[in-house]
């Protein structure tokens, strides 16, 4: 299994674990790719290039995306 097989499986694993798949169509998950979206945004709202690279650093943790 490659490592994005793997990384699949533990997705649908979380999401399975959840009973979420009743919620997962179009509409919602574009709502919910967008909401994401601006919360990722919101870290980068009004800093310069030179903050922004620095917040990214500082904040890792906050922007990593932590599944399971």
């Amino acid at each position: 299994m490659s490592n994005f097989d793997a990384t699949i499986a533990k997705i649908r694993a979380f999401r399975d674990a959840r009973d979420w798949m009743q919620f997962h169509n179009p509409k919602n998950l574009a709502i919910s790719i967008n909401l994401e979206a601006a919360e990722l945004l919101e870290h980068f709202q009004w800093k310069s290039m030179e903050e922004s690279e620095a917040h990214a650093k500082e904040a890792r943790g906050d922007l990593s995306l932590r599944v399971g």
